[in-house]
């Protein structure tokens, strides 16, 4: 296999979703977030779990905060919702919505004791477990990964097994997308020597539109979007075995699991609201972020559309596509061994 390396800033998973709103703008404008601008250093920007709407009194909500790992962002659509909607509130909790500074760590409030629960993708719990954590995976809100291979419909790539042989560009061999490539691979009975790897950054849209690669690892929900918006159509290759986007805790953690699983039900509520109209979704963006121009509530209107279609219903995780990931991850060198009780669906 041939490499060719450039090692970029790392993103989280999550991140590929905003990279939508920093192509369009060059402020967090096409972004959702709290009433208030977060802190630069993460802080909380105050309780978001409102009883408004709920019959609960406020004396009676279990107080959680919960770290949203990034920036405000229209990805958190499903927590804004259920906060805006009081699903939360119904469910018995007083939820504050932590965003993390740009270079805060993805598990460090919550192993420090400043947040109960933080939304992360299954990969990231697992690697974090596997170094000897005790965090688990307690929900997964994306039934399937935003990540994908994406290949200029009628080029050199046409299928995964057409993947042999072609350039493939990756922000680099590291993170999620490293290992979604290696999945597809295996998916497609290929492996790394089959084709060419290289590391282009961030800039997946740039290498297909110059013609640098012949497919690219990227986001369904932004990197696609941008593409055609650019006139370059895409076949996207979904990544099967990968468990995306969740909310992760402490395995010792003080929240009872019927309390995890009524938070899971609540957070689900969301994600059906925002997938019910999704419009609305942006205009309560609009209404927490300063700046948020029609251009950037287009933009978000489409991320956030298509991201309601990687939506599950139940927020469980599935123990096969958990192991398959894990699985995955050893083969790939990311882990040495399978850690037991990485995810578990409450009330179990």
């Amino acid at each position: 296999m041939a490499r060719t390396t450039h090692r970029p800033r790392q993103l989280r998973p999550l991140r590929g979703l905003a990279v939508v709103a920093a192509l369009a703008a060059l402020t967090a404008c096409a972004t959702v977030g709290a009433p208030t601008p977060p802190s630069s250093d993460g802080s909380p920007t105050g309780s978001a779990g409102s009883s408004e709407g709920s019959s609960r009194a406020p004396d009676d909500l279990v107080p959680v905060v919960l770290g949203l790992t990034y920036v405000p962002d229209v990805q958190f659509a499903p927590f804004y919702t259920a906060v805006a909607n009081g699903y939360y509130a119904d469910a018995g909790f007083d939820v504050t919505l932590r965003h993390h500074g740009v270079n805060e760590g993805l598990f460090t409030a919550l192993e420090a004791g400043e947040e109960d629960l933080v939304v992360a993708s299954g990969d990231e719990v697992l690697m974090s477990r596997a170094g000897g954590s005790n965090l688990q995976q307690v929900a997964t809100v994306y039934a399937q990964s935003p990540q994908a291979l994406l290949a200029p419909t009628g080029g050199r790539v046409s299928s995964l097994e057409s993947v042999a042989g072609a350039t493939v560009g990756i922000p680099g061999e590291f993170g999620s997308t490293w290992l979604a490539l290696q999945i597809l691979l295996s998916d497609a009975g290929l492996t790394l020597d089959d084709i060419t790897v290289k590391s282009i950054g961030y800039t997946q849209v740039t290498a297909l539109v110059t013609h640098q690669v012949d497919a690219v690892v990227g986001f369904s929900t932004s990197d696609a979007i941008r593409l055609a918006d650019a006139g370059v159509e895409v076949t996207v290759f979904p990544v099967g075995n990968l468990v995306s986007i969740g909310i992760a805790a402490p395995q010792d953690t003080a929240l009872t699991p019927e309390q995890l699983a009524a938070f899971r039900d609540a957070t689900m509520q969301g994600a059906a609201a925002v997938t019910a109209d999704p419009e609305a979704a942006v205009e309560l963006a609009a209404t927490y972020i300063p700046g948020m121009t029609s251009a950037a509530k287009k933009d978000a209107l489409a991320v956030i559309t298509a991201t309601t279609k990687l939506y599950g219903h139940d927020g469980l995780t599935d123990p096969a596509r958990w192991q398959s990931m894990a699985r995955a991850m050893v083969d790939a060198g990311m882990i040495e061994s399978i850690p037991e009780n990485g995810y578990v669906n409450p009330p179990e």
